[in-house]
């Protein structure tokens, strides 16, 4: 099947200015141009498509996806395992952070007991560190002398 870049863009749920860019910089080549300049995309295009929607998601920058989509041995097959597997886990500890705010608030109204180790359940040792740093420089030491008022945190 053919798409033009319209109807690529509305079943991806992308921009047609995000089509145009990747084609721009060679992530996403049209199979074809019209004679009136318009783009034509095949299913491999949506394939590719579907792929870099998922690198994004895992936070690679589009130079990291068109590094790896344009390898000579990158296998879509894997890749999507890959991502599934990825995903599973980003799923499983954020499924772990809500539950450590279902039991702090839980906690916060008298109704559990909570131990100070428990604060911190589904934070990964190396997440709290950038945590802390960004808070450190964005707020200062008063954010963990617990001088600043809640207020003061832009959410």
């Amino acid at each position: 099947m053919v798409y033009t870049v319209k109807q690529l863009s509305d079943l991806a749920g992308v921009s047609i200015r995000t089509l145009h860019y990747y084609d721009e910089i060679g992530l996403l080549k049209p199979a074809s141009y019209g004679d009136n300049g318009y783009r034509y995309y095949s299913d491999e295009a949506v394939s590719q498509l579907q792929q870099i929607l998922f690198f994004k998601e895992l936070d690679f920058n589009l130079e990291e996806i068109r590094s790896i989509l344009s390898r000579p041995d990158f296998d879509v097959l894997r890749a999507l395992e890959a991502h599934k597997v990825a995903l599973q886990r980003r799923a499983a500890r954020l499924e772990r952070l809500i539950h450590t705010i279902n039991k702090t608030t839980q906690h916060m109204k008298g109704k559990q007991d909570m131990k100070q180790k428990e604060y911190f359940g589904g934070f990964s040792e190396e997440k709290q560190k950038q945590y802390e740093q960004e808070i450190r420089q964005r707020y200062g030491e008063r954010a963990f002398e617990g001088t600043m008022d809640l207020g003061e945190f832009a959410f």
